[in-house]
Formats: structure tokens, C-alpha cells, sequence
């Protein structure tokens, strides 16, 4: 019986041998996997590193590129700021004109545009009666005074909203105000005295003080007025006032964009 048993244990130690060893196996393999996937990672890990290099050099040119091509892509939104687009590329570029400053300029320095002056003259009879009032004692002169009328264009009012386009017929029109009467200008070299009237008793010249001569050239200056108000005179200064201001603008005009034509009408 003691055989027996003993053989029993010999048995189960040498099962419970072979069960130990094959789970070291197992355990083995387990690490061989593990140990390899490890091996694995610790190969590639310097290419990703290089890889990740590369692309910080890369992403910075790639995004400044993109923005190059959307600021490429944004030139028809900036040709729309000019006055007038003239053709309009895209991508490769626009032509555009700028009416304000080739007409407008420096405000300061825009004076104004004579168009028109007018030559008008009044006579002016003096007469002193002298004693009695009669006849015979009567001085009489004759004065004439011709003065200039002038009219201008205060090309200093004009502004940007005074200029309008019109792509299809290829038209600029330009809004001017209507010229103006400068002061009625009556040199003193075109004040003439005629000889004087005397009457059979009447000896010597008319003498008139300063203030008299004041006051007939005042009397003098309002006829003359009157007879331009009632004349066509200013129909004629806005027609020269079209022209004038037509000649000065069109070439700049045409020295900007060559195909537009220019008009010139009041506002």
C-alpha cells in the first residue's frame, strides 16, 4: 500500500511540475509579445519625431501661402473702392481711375474760374444853373464811366459728390455752381470828362468836391447795374462758364481714362 501511495505522489508531483512549467511558458510568451510591440514603438519613434519637425517648418510657409492667395482673391473688393473700375482681373490684377483728386486737387489752390466779363458804361450829365437858375448863368458837363463786369466759378465749392459716373456710355459728369457777378469794377483811367456847356453868362468849370464826385459815381455804378440786370448777360456767363470749365477739366479727364468723355451742367 505504501508503494502505491508513494507512486500516487509521484504522479501528482510530477503533474503539478508540468502544470507550473507550462504556465511559465505562457507567461513567456505574453512578455515576448508585450517585449516586441515595445521594440516596435521604440523603432518608428524617430521618424515621428522627424515627422513632426518637418511639419512645423512646413505649416507656417502652407498657411502663409493660403493667406497670399486670399489676398490675391481680394482684389476685385478693393478695385470696388476707386472712383471707376476700368477692367477688373481677379487674380491678376485691375485697372481703376480716380476722378477726385484730378479734379478736385488741393481745395486751397482752386480759385475762382473767370468765364465771362462784360463791358458796360453810363453817362452822367452835370449841370450847376447858377444865378437865378437862368439859362444864361447854366454850366453842364458830361461824364462817362465804363466799368468791367466779371463773372467767376468758385471752383473751390466743388466736392466729391459733384462727380458722377456712368460706366455704360463711358461719361463723367462734373456739377458746377452757377457763376457770379464779382463787384462792378470801374477803373479810374476809364472815367471820362467831356468839355463843358457853358451859357452866354456862364464862365469857367464845373467844381465838384470829393464827396459829389463820390455820390455821381455811386448814381453812376447803380444804372450800370441795372442795365446788366436787364440784359442776357448772365444766360451768356453760364454759357462760357460750360465751356471755360469744360476746356480746364476734359484733359484731365482724358489723362486718366482716355475712352471717358466729360459733362459739365450746374447743379
Amino acid at each position: 500500500m505504501s508503494e502505491e501511495k508513494n507512486a500516487q505522489n509521484e504522479r501528482s508531483t510530477q503533474e503539478n511540475e508540468e502544470a507550473f512549467l507550462k504556465r511559465v511558458e505562457q507567461a513567456a510568451a505574453r512578455g515576448a509579445k508585450k517585449g516586441g510591440k515595445s521594440g516596435a514603438w521604440l523603432q518608428i519613434l524617430p521618424s515621428l519625431i522627424v515627422i513632426g519637425l518637418i511639419a512645423g517648418l512646413i505649416l507656417p510657409k502652407i498657411n502663409a501661402m493660403h493667406q497670399g492667395f486670399q489676398s490675391l482673391t481680394t482684389f476685385s473688393e478693393e478695385a470696388q473702392s476707386h472712383d471707376l473700375v476700368l477692367e477688373d482681373n481677379s487674380i491678376f490684377g485691375y485697372t481703376a481711375a480716380d476722378f477726385e483728386e484730378a479734379i478736385l486737387g488741393d481745395s486751397e489752390k482752386l480759385k475762382k474760374l473767370e468765364v465771362f466779363s462784360q463791358e458796360v458804361s453810363d453817362a452822367v450829365t452835370v449841370t450847376d444853373t447858377g444865378f437865378l437858375n437862368w439859362g444864361a448863368f447854366t454850366k453842364m458837363k458830361v461824364i462817362t464811366f465804363t466799368g468791367t463786369a466779371v463773372y467767376t466759378v468758385d471752383l473751390g465749392q466743388l466736392r466729391k459728390s459733384d462727380i458722377s459716373f456712368n460706366e455704360e456710355e463711358k461719361l463723367i459728369t462734373l456739377k458746377i455752381p452757377h457763376p457770379k457777378q464779382e463787384p462792378l469794377n470801374i477803373p479810374e483811367d476809364k472815367i471820362m470828362f467831356g468839355d463843358t456847356t457853358n451859357g452866354l453868362l456862364a464862365f469857367g468849370e464845373i467844381k465838384l468836391t470829393p464827396e459829389q464826385n463820390r455820390d455821381i459815381q455811386a448814381e453812376a455804378r447803380q444804372k450800370m447795374q441795372e442795365k446788366l440786370d436787364t440784359s442776357n448777360v448772365l444766360d451768356n456767363a453760364d454759357r462760357f462758364a460750360i465751356l471755360s470749365v469744360w476746356e480746364m477739366y476734359s484733359p484731365i479727364i482724358k489723362g486718366v481714362a482716355k475712352d471717358y468723355s466729360l459733362e459739365v451742367v450746374f447743379r
